[in-house]
């Protein structure tokens, strides 16, 4: 598997946007605009494609690792990062399929940082995604991210309390060359409790 592994995609996860997505292959390595930004030293998002580039010309691969990636870090900014304290997290299901939102938000607190709601702050320590594609053809049918998302939280008292979501979210291509997530496999430690696990099938 780590035989094939090829070029990593990077973005750096901002507080403001899931747009400071860049490139595959590239990373921002300028300096935050506020350095008093409590998540602006929050951790750069890989992605890195495992299995199934080799089956692809350049062009493609580097196509939809830069839309995945863009799932991802709409996800995360939406799930974790952001203003705190907060109470809505319901946003962070935009980028999955209708089946799998309508799941999701049962799960919402092993899918999101709801727990920590009353944080002050949130900044991610570790943004690790690893993709594999299913293709036939030069075309690429679906993926699977394996991803290590840890983070850690600043209390009201000012204790730090970390988060982590490990496990595998399932994609797939819309007609417009967009990625939803249709399913998940996810265990999560919010640092309070025993890791709860979370799964969907997904669906259209």
């Amino acid at each position: 598997m780590g035989s094939s592994r090829r070029r990593g995609w990077t973005a750096r996860v901002g507080v403001a946007v899931a747009a400071a997505v860049l490139a595959a292959g590239c990373s921002d390595n300028s300096p935050p605009d506020d350095e008093g930004d409590p998540t602006a030293e929050s951790a750069a998002l890989r992605v890195q494609t495992v299995t199934g580039a080799e089956r692809l010309d350049e062009q493609t691969r580097t196509e939809v690792e830069g839309a995945v990636g863009d799932v991802l870090s709409d996800y995360v900014v939406a799930a974790f990062l952001g203003e705190f304290p907060r109470q809505e997290f319901v946003q962070a299901f935009e980028p999955f399929t209708s089946v799998a939102a309508r799941k999701a938000t049962r799960d919402i607190d092993l899918l999101t940082a709801a727990t920590a709601r009353d944080a002050t702050a949130v900044r991610a320590t570790d943004l690790d995604a690893r993709l594999s594609f299913l293709t036939q053809a030069g075309e690429v049918l679906g993926g699977t991210a394996k991803v290590h998302f840890a983070f850690d939280a600043t209390m009201e008292d000012g204790t730090t309390r970390p988060l982590a979501l490990d496990g595998r979210f399932m994609l797939v291509p819309d007609d417009d060359g967009t990625w939803s997530i249709f399913g998940y496999d996810v265990r999560f430690d919010d640092g309070d409790e025993t890791p709860a696990e979370a799964e969907s099938g997904g669906g259209a």
